[in-house]
């Protein structure tokens, strides 16, 4: 039977120099596959949904962070990433930040990777094949120079700012606290300095979006306070 999803890996750095350790992203990406009946109506229904992702790590290697999902290390076990549901067509994204030890030169496992979901039609489920993924250490100075992968970085962006604003959700920018704005402002920059760099239209729409409404908030509590420490004058 088709799989429901189609996963994708894409490291920052394909290399990584053999003498020192390394922060490195993993992008992880999946795509919501419909049935062969389903695609030729074209269907956008849901494929697949409780679906998790867990990660078992090399001892070379250390987690640091997720972005676009909620991530926990079960003791003894692997980094489950809940991952809820998918539509048919649709695409998703997360990035994972880990920390390379130094190693000799040649290509290491790094992680085992397995996915799990349950397919809506026929409640049954489903376990993708564990595979694993490796990088590549290497002596050559060269790669101490090379940048790291425009996708990868240009998605993490994306997911930094995506994420900083669900944690405003609850309060809003108003009842959001100075340090939370300034976050904010400091994403807002980091898009438009990549968009200059790439010269991406969807960073600078992001970016724009991102300082018009932090502009408008900003203007709201200036004018806010103004008002509030006007002296009240007694008219007769």
């Amino acid at each position: 039977m088709q799989a429901s999803i189609q996963p994708e890996f894409i490291w920052s750095q394909n290399r990584i120099y053999a003498g020192g350790a390394h922060h490195l992203i993993l992008l992880v990406e999946w795509r919501g596959i419909a049935q062969h009946e389903e695609s030729r109506r074209k269907s956008r229904k849901m494929v697949a949904r409780d679906i998790e992702l867990r990660i078992w790590l090399e001892a070379h290697v250390a987690y640091c962070g997720c972005y676009g999902a909620g991530a926990e290390m079960e003791k003894g076990g692997p980094l489950v990433l809940k991952l809820g549901k998918i539509n048919a067509g649709q695409r998703k994204a997360l990035a994972l930040e880990l920390a390379m030890d130094p190693m000799p030169a040649g290509i290491h496992e790094a992680l085992w990777v397995q996915w799990h979901y349950r397919q809506p039609m026929v409640e049954r489920v489903r376990e993708l094949p564990l595979s694993k993924l490796s990088i590549e250490y290497t002596r050559h100075t060269e790669v101490l120079g090379t940048t790291d992968s425009f996708h990868v970085e240009r998605t993490l962006e994306l997911l930094k700012t995506e994420q900083a604003l669900r944690e405003t959700e609850q309060t809003g920018l108003a009842g959001a606290c100075p340090g939370v704005l300034d976050k904010l402002r400091r994403q807002a920059d980091k898009l438009l300095l990549l968009a200059a760099r790439s010269g991406d239209l969807q960073l600078a729409k992001e970016a724009e979006s991102l300082y018009r409404r932090l502009d408008a908030e900003q203007e709201r509590r200036w004018t806010g306070s103004t008002s509030a420490n006007s002296p009240f004058v007694l008219r007769t």
